[in-house]
């Protein structure tokens, strides 16, 4: 059976695919990872790598940096500045801008907490496109900062953050970089919750801001949770279109989102994630959903997330959303990535013994055969996030604790892929 379903794969023009290996060498391990235009940036406990032009360029160019923690690192390529956030060797919190182009060159830099003080994991940020009523266009960081009712963390920053906010990307916004203030310029907006929350992933796709996490609220069992947010005229405005469903595996209560990748292109804003679905967490699933907003619901209404100063008395229940198709099960699978080739979707997935597989599926949502296209010397773990470059779809980057994997994809007869290798000294 195996035999026949490769054999019905080749014949309905399954993309196929060439790899080659190149190796280069970076130091110490890998904290932050941020890509674009076919540059790599990559932060480690005290230096900051930048590959320039991958395709030609095989040195990197090196920074120092003033942290032993980066907690956020992301690239505002409009602006030519990349940003980074961090606790720095006097247990002290700041974030940074360099230009992209000299990152030697800091920009600016600001004694003030933006994020968790510890570590990233269970906390994302990312760039939000925010449209002003002059028909401008704003764009914010948004953080969303892992939350449990159990604080054992000291406050070494004094920061009053909440679960959910924006802040200024520009030295130019009301309040200046890093800013939380909205142009009323009273307290700054923001989103709590009361329940353990853990943020998985986050993204925005033309006007609306998506976000997924596991939420275990009153002592119940785990929920994963998805709301949405419409980039409206103001920070305050943005924050309070929040709306939210949940969504459902063959776990049940209790599974939780592990991964996420936005399937690029359609008219439905088709999803895909990896769930565990055992408590021990060795079973995993890759699942499709159709996560396109409903805006037919009540905004700010959500029973786990609230723009309050205390959670509000009355709340209504969330979207119920499943699955369009299982695509995938297989253990120990905690990453995932898609890019469309003519009619398939092809996914790749990294798993936590350090294997990476390909996987095709049809325009009818049914998978070809999966491939194994790389495994890790070993016992290196595959990080939760498989990066692609946002502006040529061109460049794939595979992070490891120590090393960072660079697939380099095009199409000619048919589809080929180069795999340049990034390895620890």
């Amino acid at each position: 059976m195996i035999l026949l379903l490769c054999l019905l794969c080749f014949i309905c023009g399954e993309p196929a695919w060439s790899l080659e290996v190149q190796e280069f060498t970076v130091k110490e391990d890998i904290q932050q990872v941020a890509v674009a235009n076919n540059n790599l940036y990559v932060a480690t406990v005290k230096t900051l790598y930048w590959w320039v032009n991958l395709t030609l360029d095989k040195s990197p160019k090196t920074a120092q940096l003033p942290s032993n923690v980066i907690i956020h690192m992301f690239l505002f390529v409009k602006n030519n500045r990349l940003i980074s956030c961090g606790v720095n060797e006097k247990r002290k919190c700041y974030c940074e801008s360099r230009d992209l182009k000299n990152i030697n060159k800091v920009v600016s830099s600001e004694n003030i907490l933006m994020g968790p003080q510890r570590s990233s994991s269970g906390s994302v940020s990312f760039l939000v496109d925010v449209k002003k009523n002059s028909g401008q266009t704003e764009t914010y960081i948004l953080t969303a900062i892992k939350n449990h009712r159990d604080k054992t963390e000291e406050d070494r920053c004094g920061a009053d953050l909440k679960t959910i906010n924006l802040h200024n990307a520009d030295q130019k916004q009301n309040g200046g970089l890093f800013s939380r203030l909205d142009q009323s310029g009273s307290s700054p907006p923001g989103i709590q919750t009361e329940a353990d929350v853990d943020f998985v992933d986050g993204f925005q796709i033309n006007s609306t801001v998506y976000l997924f996490s596991n939420v275990a609220s009153g002592g119940k069992t785990n929920k994963v949770r998805l709301i949405w947010f419409q980039a409206e005229t103001s920070k305050s405005d943005t924050l309070k279109s929040l709306r939210g469903a949940t969504l459902s595996s063959s776990g049940g209560e209790g599974s939780r989102l592990l991964a996420s990748s936005v399937v690029p292109g359609g008219q439905q804003v088709l999803w895909s994630g990896v769930f565990s679905v055992d408590k021990g967490g060795e079973n995993t699933e890759l699942l499709l959903f159709d996560i396109s907003p409903d805006l037919s619901r009540e905004a700010n209404t959500d029973p786990d997330f609230y723009t309050s100063v205390n959670k509000p008395n009355s709340s209504s229940k969330p979207k119920s959303l499943e699955p369009k198709a299982v695509l995938f099960k297989k253990k120990y699978m905690n990453s995932v990535l898609v890019v469309k080739q003519d009619n398939w979707m092809v996914f790749f997935i990294g798993t936590s013994n350090g294997q990476l597989i390909k996987l095709p599926v049809d325009k009818n949502n049914r998978p070809a055969c999966p491939k194994e296209l790389h495994r890790a010397s070993g016992k290196e773990n595959v990080f939760s996030k498989i990066l692609l470059d946002p502006v040529d779809h061109k460049h794939i980057y595979l992070i490891f604790k120590n090393n960072v994997v660079f697939f380099s994809f095009f199409h000619v007869a048919c589809t080929r892929l180069h795999i340049r290798v990034f390895l620890s000294l």
